[in-house]
């Protein structure tokens, strides 16, 4: 055979190959670069068609299409936290990158196995000696001795497998804080909402009469104009309270899909479920302190296994070469063991000990950090509690006064012993204790919700 005609032969054959990929021919009249363009369509969509993907990898418009969220929030407060959090995206992704952690631990494990390779094979093997034909080459492999690498590797792999599924408890409970807080200031605004409007209609026939005052110009400008003003600011506080109501059912409505027609937040079993201890007894057992550690502990597994990449490795290797047609290649069966050691490669294995020590003193800091901080916000939260105690004992004992003062004033107002406007500024400072009190409830409710969270007992109450 000339040399020049299987030149041509594999130059063709290549051309062939590299031209049926999947099975289908492509003509170059038919390519054209720009097409994607003219379609509106992207570069690497039309590289998908071809390699027929769509069909298995859903648009941009599914994925997004499938994130509204739809929770039955009238099946109860437990009921519908466990249905948000079993669909929340954040959760969703501490979950499926577990699961790949997991799988990459058992990847890792399985070095310790026999390792069998096969490869065929074919083609012209020499040019010039114009020798073509099949070979079949079967080889296995087995590590018996790497100075501790591989297993080093594994307890790296292992140990962030087990801080990915502490990360997917730390995931939940904080996503369950942050629906708890979007649940407690929807009721919050809710409650204050009703009660302005309360406040307001119960001032109707007051705003009536101060209106038919100013009209008439018989009562003293000064004191009108301050019942004015008065009514001026439970106007403002009104909008207010209506704003940030709407802002809350956003929030809420972003996380549930939709608004609660009869169920509450259950206040009382939050309560029930705080723990109680030391604020610093409490941190050590925080899921996102063990999800730090245990990456912690894995960086340190990943320097021993980068050290031991200066020791020498000892495996056992099998080998079987079977020539087919009229193939040069020679017969050849070995079996043994295979002693390796790098001799040198320059900086590249002290910087990367260096990286990798680096990375676990970052990961040693993380760990420090991420404990004070936990700690420190489960003091601050037991202080809120405290504090919000008192407050709404107060806030209590100013509305009962000025309920009493109210009264009083009324009574007098009829006889003339009072002013509109003094009737009115006690009504403003009632709703104000009022509103007080709503919100002190509220910032008590946001503090169990999170000293739940921190310690991770919230997850625990749903029973995730």
């Amino acid at each position: 055979m000339n040399r020049g005609i299987v030149l041509m032969l594999v130059t063709t054959s290549a051309f062939a190959l590299s031209a049926c990929g999947g099975g289908e021919k492509i003509k170059l009249s038919d390519y054209n670069p720009f097409k994607a363009v003219e379609k509106g369509e992207t570069a690497e969509a039309t590289a998908d068609d071809a390699n027929g993907l769509t069909e298995t990898i859903p648009t941009l418009s599914d994925m997004i299409g499938s994130a509204s969220v739809k929770v039955d929030v009238d099946a109860g407060f437990v009921a519908a936290m466990r249905q948000a959090l079993a669909t929340d995206p954040f959760v969703v992704q501490a979950k499926n990158e577990a699961a790949a952690r997991s799988a990459n631990a058992r990847i890792t494990a399985s070095g310790k196995d026999f390792n069998f390779d096969a490869t065929l094979l074919g083609g012209v093997e020499d040019v010039t000696d114009e020798t073509a034909g099949v070979a079949t080459i079967l080889s296995a492999k087995r590590m018996l001795y790497d100075g501790g690498r591989l297993d080093a590797q594994i307890a790296a792999d292992t140990h962030a497998a087990k801080s990915a599924e502490y990360a997917i408890s730390a995931t939940q409970n904080d996503r369950a804080v942050k629906m708890a807080h979007a649940w407690i200031e929807f009721e919050r605004y809710r409650e204050l909402q009703a009660q302005i409007d309360l406040r307001l209609t119960v001032l109707d026939p007051l705003l009536v009469q101060l209106e038919e005052v100013a009209k008439s110009g018989m009562g003293d400008a000064s004191q009108v104009a301050a019942a004015q003003r008065t009514v001026s600011l439970i106007r403002v506080t009104q909008t207010d309270v209506a704003e940030r109501f709407e802002q809350a059912k956003v929030t809420y409505i972003n996380l549930f899909g939709s608004l609660p027609k009869k169920s509450t937040y259950d206040a009382a079993q939050i309560s029930k479920a705080v723990p109680s201890g030391k604020s610093t007894k409490l941190a050590e057992k925080a899921p996102a302190l063990l999800a730090k550690y245990e990456a912690y502990r894995a960086a340190e597994a990943g320097v021993t296994a980068v050290k031991a990449l200066d020791k020498f490795s000892l495996g056992f290797e099998a080998k079987l070469q079977k020539p087919f047609g009229g193939s040069g290649y020679a017969s050849d069966e070995s079996v043994g063991l295979v002693l390796r050691k790098t001799l040198f490669k320059g900086d590249q294995l002290t910087s990367r000990i260096a990286n990798a020590e680096a990375t676990a003193a970052a990961q040693a800091d993380q760990v420090r950090s991420t404990y004070r901080d936990g700690e420190r916000a489960l003091a601050s939260a037991r202080q809120v509690i405290v504090s919000m105690d008192k407050a709404i004992e107060l806030s209590r004992s100013n509305a009962q006064i000025t309920r009493s003062e109210i009264d009083y004033l009324r009574k007098q107002l009829i006889i003339g012993g009072s002013t509109l406007d003094s009737v009115l500024s006690a009504e403003a400072r009632l709703y104000d204790a009022e509103s007080k009190e709503i919100g002190f409830v509220a910032e008590r409710r946001k503090a169990e919700a999170t000293i739940l969270g921190i310690t991770g007992k919230f997850a625990q109450l749903l029973k995730l």
